[in-house]
């Protein structure tokens, strides 16, 4: 079987690893298509499958460009003649649907990794929504990687019920954490360093967040929230790893206060993440929406519970006072309360860690994950309506 999976952005090829290597041990023929980058021919050779570069743009629509990445893709789709393309992220899942419609590709599947629309403004929703409705429809499958997504996307009325399913228990590549994510695993000679380069000191309680730093995340909520908290526990420090986003990046003014303030280390990107999970006594991700919030589970299978917004996407990454804490989405005052619980009563949320780590070991093993969506690709290459019950989510089943 040929498959063809298509990326705006090369930088999401982590929602492939370890995958590419299992399509290829089960004798699938792999091509990966994304925007030119280093992470692209990066991915190539570790793996050794057929890459692409396209000139996706990840900004909005761009009609020029977009014609250019259209042609692009229906010139390859002809050359090659894929059994299955698969299209993740919204720029490049539209313009590979409308390519494998035009060049017949019988089966085309569309993985909703979040929905921007959700947030978007007034413009933005009049935006998405048609982009979003095209790709649903021109999409023979789609799968969203939550139930809370699959509910948000039938909710804006993008796909019918019946058509988008949820792949075991949801994430579109599980985590690793029998390796990667793994306590076993950690050097703490390493550890040690990074605290001394951080300077930390062990008795401070420690707050980590993880991710693009933009609004849509609530950097801002989690700063003011952070002021209230520090007047409190004076020792305790906030670590914010991830690159600023270009599209959305906050304001000069609230970047500058955080390099300002000595209980905020901003260190940017890390690609050793697992390490700084352990430097955490929890994880705090506020955002106003996610497809699921990865984050939260590599955090989780580190045995470290989180704080989240309680929004699409993040409701299926914790339960709630089990492995982690909800807080009501934009709320200063609500973070504040829960950040002030966990720091306060270490016990909770050590119990809260432990049960994290093994909700993770549980429901969230890449090789089950990979095995549902090979079993939904054999189904749709075998041209029947359904995935077999046993590879969907069990909160699923009731809907068919």
């Amino acid at each position: 079987m040929r498959i063809i999976q298509t990326f705006t952005v090369p930088m999401s090829l982590c929602f492939l690893e370890g995958q590419a290597r299992f399509w290829q041990e089960n004798g699938h023929e792999l091509h990966i298509l994304t925007a030119a980058g280093d992470e692209l021919v990066s991915f190539g050779h570790r793996y050794r499958v057929s890459i692409q570069a396209i000139s996706f743009r990840r900004s909005s629509i761009s009609y020029w460009q977009d014609l250019k990445s259209l042609y692009q893709l229906v010139c390859y789709f002809r050359k090659y003649r894929p059994d299955i393309v698969h299209g993740n992220t919204p720029k490049a899942a539209l313009l590979t649907m409308i390519a494998a419609r035009l060049t017949s590709v019988p089966t085309r599947i569309y993985e909703i990794h979040g929905l921007p629309l959700e947030t978007a403004s007034f413009w933005g929703k009049i935006m998405w929504q048609p982009i979003e409705k095209i790709s649903c429809s021109l999409a023979t499958r789609v799968i969203a990687v939550s139930s809370s997504l699959r509910q948000s996307v039938i909710k804006h009325r993008l796909v019918a019920p019946t058509k988008i399913v949820v792949i075991h228990h949801g994430s579109c590549n599980g985590i690793d954490s029998s390796h990667i994510f793994s306590q076993k695993n950690i050097d703490f000679t390493t550890i040690e360093f990074i605290r001394r380069e951080l300077g930390l000191i062990e008795e401070n309680p420690t707050v980590g967040f993880v991710g693009r730093l933009c609004l849509a995340k609530g950097i801002q909520e989690l700063y003011k929230a952070w002021q209230i908290v520090k007047a409190h526990v004076p020792d305790a420090k906030l670590i914010l790893i991830g690159e600023e986003d270009t599209r959305k990046r906050p304001s000069k003014k609230l970047l500058n206060a955080m390099d300002k303030d000595p209980t905020i280390l901003r260190i940017g990107q890390r690609h050793n993440i697992a390490t700084y999970y352990t430097l955490m006594d929890f994880l705090v991700l506020p955002s106003y929406r996610e497809g699921l919030g990865n984050v939260v589970l590599e955090a989780a299978a580190m045995g470290k519970p989180a704080i989240v917004s309680d929004v699409t996407g993040l409701q299926d990454a914790v339960v709630a006072d089990e492995t982690g804490i909800f807080c009501q989405p934009r709320s200063i005052q609500d973070l504040v309360e829960k950040i002030l619980f966990y720091l306060q009563n270490p016990a909770i949320r050590h119990i809260h860690g432990i049960k994290a780590q093994k909700r993770v070991q549980t429901y969230f093993q890449p090789q089950a994950i990979w095995q549902a969506k090979k079993a939904l690709y054999t189904d749709l290459a075998e041209a029947t309506n359904s995935v077999p019950l046993q590879y969907v989510s069990p909160i699923l089943q009731t809907t068919h």
